[in-house]
């Protein structure tokens, strides 16, 4: 049985990122109750090895590589993959965003299923997790140029994606 003060000491770094770990896992699976789940096995596993963890300074990066690694795992044993559709996840929006706002979101997350899933995961922690790119780096394991160049060419297909689907709203089709 794990300590108490190794409990306080998990639960201290965990504490100030938590919010953004929870964005993190709802945009990563786009569903409410899964976002919990894989919260939850993730939490669960670092807790576990957490005694492992060399640098404390280094438990945002070691909590999200968690995360990243159980999500991987569970979409190629394909047991989220029923869940996992477009037409079965809807994020969870606040009830006061206007009609426009929750297509345009809906959209945006369709168009980011489009996109390889390092730039996805990439964009996904950058833009709406808020993660720098040297977090990123070692999230990702990459360099530093590799994680610009895949936020950059991320951007730009979902740019392309977004700009050809107005096109063609706008033309009817």
């Amino acid at each position: 049985m794990k300590s108490e003060k190794l409990q306080h000491r998990f639960l201290e770094l965990y504490e100030p990122i938590h919010a953004q770990f929870h964005r993190y896992c709802e945009v990563m699976v786009k569903n409410e109750e899964l976002a919990k789940d894989l919260q939850s096995d993730v939490i669960l596993a670092a807790y576990e090895n957490f005694e492992s963890l060399r640098k404390p300074e280094s438990f945002k990066y070691y909590l999200f590589g968690i995360a990243r690694n159980i999500f991987r795992k569970k979409l190629s044993r394909n047991k989220m993959m029923k869940q996992y559709e477009l037409s079965n996840h809807e994020p969870k929006q606040d009830s006061g965003y206007a009609a426009e706002l929750k297509v345009d979101i809906g959209l945006l997350y369709e168009k980011l299923e489009l996109l390889s899933a390092k730039q996805k995961e990439a964009l996904i922690l950058f833009e709406i997790s808020g993660f720098s790119l040297k977090e990123i780096k070692e999230i990702q394991g990459d360099s530093l140029s590799a994680v610009k160049l895949r936020l950059s060419r991320g951007r730009q297909k979902l740019r392309e994606m977004l700009s050809d689907t107005v096109v063609n709203l706008a033309d009817g089709k």
